[in-house]
């Protein structure tokens, strides 16, 4: 059996997220990614996975998978193509196989840091919501999840060892289950589609039992996300995304253009990006655009 792809008849209608179009690979330095707010707190959502009966649980050295993990990476079949890891929640470690072939990249120890430094700037965002969303869908529903039965797929861009970006398509299945019926490792494996994907669009499925519950899970995420622009930064958001002008925010605001230029500047740092079209990409996967 193929594991690399998971079929499953009751699938929600794939949804789709914009992305804008040519950004180039250097428009935020991967590098200062895990240094933003944002990435942060991407990085925590993780660490906090770990339920408090975890911590009495014997700790194995990072670099010793537990022997299901162990087994299924030494086992699995991988085009040059493909990368796959193994997210333990328990621990919150991940397990690899595949990243120096695929990507460059020859990784001692997969870290949550990776994917955050490494994601498409323009994809970071969606990704993250998505991510996190996905992450506690799982953990709610997990009784009824069914390994390689119950599966999401998304595709994003990443980048290589050589600063070079491809698209990729995710698909994710819980890999272990306990005797509690709780989900405690999570399986992705990665293919290259660079080759026959025609836009940076990002879209996502998910499969098998309670998948019709998934965009609630999403909607709840993306109300918290709210509270990251202040009232009047939100005014002007909501004025830029109409297509006016910091000229035409400063008239019907009645405030000065070196202001509304000062809330641009705080609007883009906030949202981790640089130009104003990724601005408005951002406020629309954020839910600040109605």
């Amino acid at each position: 059996m193929n594991l690399s792809l998971f079929t499953q008849p009751r699938i929600v209608s794939p949804q789709s997220v914009d992305q804008p179009c040519g950004c180039p690979p250097d428009a935020i330095p991967a590098s200062t990614a895990a240094e933003t707010g944002e990435g942060q707190a991407f990085v925590s959502f993780l660490e906090n996975l770990k339920s408090p009966a975890d911590e009495s649980l014997p700790v194995a050295p990072p670099s010793t998978p537990r022997p299901e993990i162990a087994q299924y990476l030494a086992t699995v079949q991988l085009w040059s193509s493909q990368f796959a890891y193994i997210h333990d929640v328990r621990t919150n470690r991940f397990f690899h196989k595949g990243f120096d072939t695929c990507l460059g990249f020859a990784l001692d120890e997969l870290t949550a840091d990776f994917f955050v430094r490494n994601l498409h700037p323009a994809d970071r965002s969606t990704y993250f919501n998505i991510s996190k969303a996905l992450l506690s869908f799982v953990i709610h529903n997990a009784p009824d999840l069914v390994p390689f039965t119950s599966g999401f797929q998304i595709n994003y861009r990443v980048q290589k060892a050589d600063g070079t970006y491809i698209s990729i398509l995710r698909q994710s299945t819980p890999f272990i289950k306990n005797e509690k019926n709780e989900v405690e490792a999570y399986l992705s494996i990665c293919t290259d589609i660079s080759l026959i994907a025609d836009s940076n669009r990002i879209n996502w499925t998910i499969l098998g039992p309670k998948s019709e519950t998934f965009p609630r899970f999403l909607a709840e995420h993306l109300q918290q996300k709210r509270s990251l622009f202040s009232d009047r930064e939100l005014e002007i958001l909501t004025l830029i995304i109409s297509g006016s002008s910091s000229t035409d925010i400063s008239e019907q605001l009645f405030i000065s253009a070196n202001t509304v230029n000062t809330h641009r500047k705080s609007l883009m740092r906030k949202a981790n990006v640089n130009k104003t079209v990724d601005l408005i990409a951002f406020a629309r996967e954020n839910g600040y655009a109605k």
